[in-house]
């Protein structure tokens, strides 16, 4: 075992030194002075000359700590070794591992980025950006099964009368063969209805992405199906959905804004916005006369509805869809809106932190090829 050199100061501190060090074997040894070298120096690896003791390099990690790695030297040649230090790097991957693990326990219990921030204060200081990156690294390494293994599908459900009679249709869709799975009536759509459909229609043994609303009851009725075969994503379109219906169809140009920012959460909406802050700009030299301004919000809002229609166009034109954020992009988006959250009416409070609970299930179609093009 490594001889590890006491001292008043460091007497306390034996059992961490021997848990960092103990792996190493009877001619290594950490001296007074704190240095952790071998007794007796290598030798040269260009002359064969033993070697002597030459001091040490310092590696340091800002608030965590420093070790001394000793140094040897040639007295023949004059050439320099350092002794190996990877278990050093080793301790720091397996600490930040660590904390990675504590983020993504955090992120599931839907504490924000800037709340895990201001927990690690207390730990290891880590600001939301390094967070983010290290969670969302984390998830793409691990969490995720690969895209070519996982069956992706769209899950459904309508409300069609036969007669006066209330029916429930349930359907099922192949998102990367865009084709219908299944498409079933029934006199009900209770849990139990939608796992007998589900378990029908799916093989619960292989990985699934499923894409649904924001019906409560789905996480659990999903899980109890697939279990850790399950990747659960919320559609982004019943969330603009969801979104458009927070807001009165008469908006002014204030709230309209608002409104695309929201939507631009996901989706880049960059044209509608520039394009409505403009209008907002405008309208500051007639908000002051009543009768003009009612003139000039009529022709604002015509002129907007035209130019929509025209990005539309554009878009159909080209046969693409609506451009979707990079994940980043989407956070720094929600991330701004958030700081302003106290000051927006109850309802567009609501939506933000209804987005913020479910974050991880509106973005994990970013670690799946196919998700990113077809949901």
């Amino acid at each position: 075992m490594v001889t590890i050199n006491l001292t008043l100061n460091n007497f306390s501190e034996l059992h961490a030194l021997l848990d960092v060090f103990g792996c190493f074997g009877n001619d290594y040894e950490y001296t007074t002075r704190g240095i952790f070298r071998r007794k007796i120096p290598p030798v040269c690896s260009i002359c064969n000359t033993p070697m002597v003791h030459n001091g040490y390099n310092p590696h340091t990690k800002d608030g965590l700590g420093e070790i001394n790695i000793g140094r040897y030297k040639c007295s023949n040649c004059g050439s320099t070794h350092e002794e190996d230090y990877s278990f050093w790097e080793d301790m720091k991957t397996l600490l930040f591992d660590t904390f990675n693990d504590f983020f993504q326990l955090l992120r599931y219990h839907n504490v924000s980025y800037d709340g895990i921030s201001d927990l690690m204060d207390f730990i290891y200081p880590r600001s939301r950006s390094t967070i983010f990156r290290a969670f969302y690294k984390e998830m793409e390494q691990e969490t995720i099964p690969y895209s070519e293994n996982i069956h992706m599908v769209h899950y459904d459900e309508q409300h069609p009368k036969e007669g006066r009679c209330q029916k429930y249709r349930l359907t099922l869709l192949d998102a990367k063969a865009q084709r219908t799975i299944a498409d079933e009536l029934f006199k009900d759509k209770s849990p139990e209805t939608i796992k007998e459909f589900l378990k029908k229609n799916l093989d619960a043994s292989e990985p699934v992405f499923i894409v649904t609303d924001f019906d409560k009851r789905y996480p659990d009725i999903l899980k109890e199906i697939f279990r850790d075969k399950l990747v659960h994503q919320y559609c982004l379109m019943h969330l603009n959905k969801l979104i458009v219906n927070d807001f009165p169809k008469n908006t002014t140009i204030e709230q309209e804004l608002l409104k695309y920012r929201l939507l631009s959460i996901f989706y880049n909406r960059e044209n509608e916005i520039k394009f409505l802050q403009k209008l907002q700009s405008e309208e500051l030299n007639v908000i002051n006369n009543k009768e003009k301004h009612q003139e000039w919000i009529k022709k604002a809002k015509k002129e907007f509805c035209q130019y929509r229609h025209k990005l539309k166009l554009e878009i159909r034109r080209k046969k693409e869809n609506l451009p979707r954020n990079s994940l980043e992009k989407a956070k720094y988006n929600f991330d701004k809106l958030m700081e302003n959250i106290r000051i927006y009416d109850e309802k567009v409070q609501k939506r933000l932190w209804m987005i913020n609970k479910h974050w991880l299930n509106l973005t994990l179609f970013h670690y799946l090829i196919f998700g990113r093009s077809t949901l």
